[in-house]
C-alpha cells in the first residue's frame, strides 16, 4: 500500500463542515453535543445544506449526500470535514466516483465511514478512523483530546494494549469496520493491504473474520 500523506495541520479558525454521507440523523442532542466541542477548539463549523434530509434510513437520496462530499471538498476555504454519523450507505457514494484534484483535507468518522476512509487512502490521502459528531461527546477525554491533538499535528501517545502474539511489526496503519470492510473486497476501493497493520472494529468481529481469512487477508 502507498504511504499515505496526511492533510495540513488544522489551525483555530479553520472552516470544517459537516456532511451526513449515510444513515439518517437521528440523535439531535449528541449530535449537538459534538458539534459544540469542535466549536470549543476554535473551529468554524459549517453545517453542509440539507444535511439533516431523510429518505428512508438514509440522510436524503445518494445524488444529494455525494454533492454535500463534493462541496466539501471543493471548497477551498474548507479544511475538514466531520461526518454525522454512521449507519449504512456511504459505499452507495462511490459509485462512479472520483475524488477531485484538491489538497487533502481531514475526513473523520469511522463505522460505516469505513468505505470513503478506504476509498481515500487508495488516492494516497490518510483520513481518520476516529469520532463521529453522535459520538464525539460520549467519548472519554483522553479520548477527545487525541483526537484534537492529532489534527494540529501535537504528538500523541501510542495505545496501550496486549496483543494476542510475540514479536514486532511495523507498517501503515489501516483501520475499518468489518462489516463494510468486508463489502469493499474485489472492489476498486479496496487497498492493497500488503505491509499494512489491521485495525478492526465491528460487533461481530469472529464471525466476520472468515470472509478475509478465505480471500487471503492474512497470508
Amino acid at each position: 500500500m502507498p504511504v499515505c500523506e496526511c492533510p495540513a495541520p488544522l489551525q483555530p479558525g479553520d472552516e470544517l463542515h459537516v456532511i451526513a454521507p449515510s444513515g439518517a440523523l437521528r440523535e439531535l442532542s449528541t449530535f449537538q453535543a459534538g458539534v459544540a466541542l469542535w466549536q470549543a477548539q476554535g473551529y468554524d463549523v459549517k453545517l453542509s445544506p440539507g444535511f439533516d434530509q431523510q429518505w428512508g434510513y438514509l440522510a436524503g437520496e445518494d445524488a444529494h449526500r455525494r454533492q454535500q462530499l463534493l462541496a466539501a471538498l471543493e471548497t477551498p476555504s474548507c479544511r475538514g470535514i466531520l461526518c454525522a454519523r454512521g449507519g449504512f450507505g456511504g459505499t452507495r457514494l462511490l459509485e462512479d466516483w472520483q475524488w477531485p484534484a484538491a489538497p487533502p483535507k481531514w475526513l473523520i468518522g469511522f463505522s460505516d465511514i469505513t468505505s470513503l476512509l478506504w476509498s481515500l487512502s487508495k488516492e494516497g490521502v490518510s483520513g481518520i478512523h476516529g469520532p463521529l459528531l453522535t459520538t464525539l461527546s460520549q467519548e472519554p477525554d483522553w479520548s477527545q483530546q487525541r483526537l484534537f491533538d492529532w489534527v494540529v499535528g501535537n504528538p500523541i501517545a501510542p495505545i496501550q494494549g496486549k496483543g494476542w502474539g510475540g514479536g514486532k511489526v511495523t507498517g501503515q496503519l489501516l483501520p475499518a469496520n468489518l462489516t463494510v470492510a468486508t463489502h469493499l473486497l474485489g472492489t476498486a476501493h479496496e487497498p492493497l493491504l500488503s505491509g499494512t497493520i489491521l485495525a478492526i472494529e465491528d460487533v461481530t468481529v469472529g464471525f466476520f473474520l472468515h470472509s478475509p481469512n478465505f480471500q487471503g487477508w492474512f497470508d
